[in-house]
């Protein structure tokens, strides 16, 4: 009784064994559970950002000589802005800097005991504390700070050949709004390579306002004070931590992953050769400048291939690089002190390292003084060909280092009208920077 009853268990235990077995090879296949991914906190706006700024301003100049008189002025500006905020509640609070040239220029035609002059506001440095209040994907904001210009003011009549520059602390205050927005979802198409290459951003619009004290320009014997104040409409377009979707910081390849965007701070120097040509006789000469540079740089990579990057960035920096030397119309000093460019990159991954070369174009404005006379003029435009490379370290998985080599050669020389000779400048050169850049994915 006892073996049938055995027989019978095991025969019970092997049915169920081969019911279970048939049951299972009806049901799909077993999968991994999805991998989790942190959802985005539309509220959180603490962090590093960067971007790039464009607007346009509103510049009232007040010239007193034995008179007074107003003149109003307007044109373009942009550049690149930096900053970090910190949260607390729905209060966002923080410190930002930004680099902008202008384009605003006037000619004041005189009268009223003024002589005529013309007007050329030509960049500014902006430091500001900001504060906002957060409703999720929008944050309005008050800032205020300290700001520094450059303006260059010149006569008119018999010629433009005298001016001066002068550099000046005022304040700025202004307010705006900032827009967390993703480009992708305004698009009817396919939309990965836009989430790819641009991804959630924050859209910046604001009003600002700079007042300027009093500064006096003297040249070819006469003395002008000239104040001003402006009104900027500016936008931004601004990446920051927190915003993109997390990529990993080591790849599939367990290679450091380059991707995405970043920003940054750059300091170095320079050596440029300023050449000028008398138009129509062939007389040339040259000489060499020397001195620091500093600014802001951001930009995107793309890894393809594995460890093959492709780059665009943009910087904006205030430069101070002067020399002396001898012009075709005496002797002459030589002063470099802003620019700007925007470059494609490609490079290498070696783990934590990126070597790179990197060519695009370069936008530079200078002075020239003829320092017998007094001969002055206090905005040269420079376009060139910039080329070069460096290498970029990942130090954590946030900040990166950088060190790189740029060689600059002009290929639109500029009139230079020295004591009323008609001459075309040149500008070649070679420059060194290191920075530091944070990595927003």
């Amino acid at each position: 009784m006892s073996k049938i009853k055995t027989g019978g268990l095991v025969a019970a235990v092997g049915l169920l064994s081969c019911t279970a077995m048939v049951q299972a090879a009806d049901l799909p296949p077993r999968t991994a559970p999805p991998a989790f991914t942190a959802p985005i906190l539309v509220n959180n706006w603490d962090g590093f950002y960067a971007g790039s700024t464009y607007g346009y301003g509103f510049t009232n100049f007040n010239t007193r000589q034995n008179g007074s008189r107003n003149v109003s002025a307007s044109g373009q500006t942009g550049g690149g802005i930096v900053g970090y905020n910190l949260q607390n509640g729905h209060f966002v609070y923080g410190a930002e800097g930004s680099i902008d040239l202008n384009v605003i220029r006037k000619t004041d035609p005189g009268g009223r005991g003024v002589a005529p002059t013309s007007l050329d506001s030509l960049y500014d440095i902006r430091l500001r504390g900001r504060l906002g209040y957060e409703f999720g994907w929008f944050m309005p904001f008050v800032a205020g700070g300290a700001i520094i210009n450059e303006t260059y003011q010149s006569q008119v009549v018999p010629s433009n050949d005298f001016g001066q520059n002068r550099q000046s602390v005022g304040y700025t205050i202004g307010a705006g709004v900032d827009v967390k927005i993703n480009p992708a979802r305004f698009l009817p198409f396919n939309n990965s390579f836009i989430d790819t290459f641009l991804g959630p951003l924050i859209f910046r619009l604001e009003y600002i306002h700079d007042g300027l004290p009093t500064s006096t320009y003297t040249f070819n014997g006469q003395s002008y004070r000239t104040r001003s104040d402006s009104n900027f409409v500016r936008a931004a377009i601004i990446s920051r931590f927190g915003d993109n979707p997390p990529r990993p910081y080591v790849d599939k390849m367990g290679d450091v992953n380059w991707s995405g965007a970043y920003g940054g701070v750059f300091g170095g120097g320079a050596s440029l050769t300023p050449s000028t040509r008398v138009l129509g006789s062939g007389a040339k000469t040259k000489f060499d400048a020397t001195g620091a540079l500093g600014g802001l740089y951001a930009g995107t990579n793309f890894i393809v291939f594995n460890r093959v990057m492709l780059g665009v960035e943009g910087s904006t920096s205030y430069t101070d690089i002067t020399g002396h030397g001898q012009e075709p119309t005496g002797p002459a000093s030589f002063r470099n002190y802003v620019q700007a460019d925007i470059r494609g990159r490609v490079g290498y991954a070696f783990g934590n390292f990126l070597p790179f070369a990197a060519a695009g174009i370069l936008y530079g404005r200078s002075e020239q003084i003829d320092t017998v006379t007094g001969s002055q003029r206090g905005r040269v435009n420079s376009e060139a060909f910039t080329f070069g490379g460096g290498l970029d370290y990942r130090l954590t998985e946030r900040v990166s280092l950088r060190g790189e080599y740029l060689r600059e050669s002009t290929f639109n020389n500029k009139v230079v009208n020295l004591n009323n000779c008609v001459c075309k400048q040149q500008l070649d050169g070679n420059i060194f920077r290191i920075g530091a850049a944070y990595h927003f994915e």
